[in-house]
């Protein structure tokens, strides 16, 4: 991800101060980021992606794509996702708690949208549910079954 933001921020020949001040984030924060030193929560990586121009989830892979205008907020999308992967696997809040280390309630917050996770919560969750950061974060390309 961090690849993709230095990649982005050169092609569209942005200074640090001008990424971070488009995408409402301090400058140290930025810098920091690029040196692999910041946590990151998926608020800031949104944050990130809509001022590059591309969608959150494309950020972790090879290629970023281009944001849509009506792009659903990404809140919403992991909510949904989350919701998704988990009934499809048949397992409760509690279960998938259990099994990823993220607490039952941080869960419910994430996808009643009231938690702002770090990527790293994220990132514990994903592999519970065997999908990649990319697909816990993409809208789906077809309607669920």
């Amino acid at each position: 991800m961090v690849a993709n933001v230095i990649a982005l921020r050169a092609k569209g020949n942005w200074s640090i101060r001008a990424l971070a001040e488009q995408a409402q984030l301090s400058r140290t924060f930025v810098a920091n980021l690029e040196k692999g030193r910041s946590k990151l929560t998926l608020s800031a990586v949104d944050k990130m992606a809509e001022a590059l121009g591309v969608t959150t989830s494309s950020l972790f892979t090879a290629r970023p794509v281009t944001r849509d205008e009506g792009a659903s907020l990404i809140e919403e999308v992991l909510a949904l996702n989350l919701m998704a992967a988990r009934k499809h696997l048949n397992l409760t809040q509690e279960q998938l708690g259990q099994q990823s280390g993220v607490s039952m309630y941080v869960i419910a917050h994430i996808e009643r949208q009231a938690r702002n996770p770090s990527l790293h919560t994220l990132a514990k969750l994903a592999v519970a549910l065997h999908l990649s950061l990319e697909e816990l974060l993409s809208v789906p390309r077809h309607a669920p079954e």
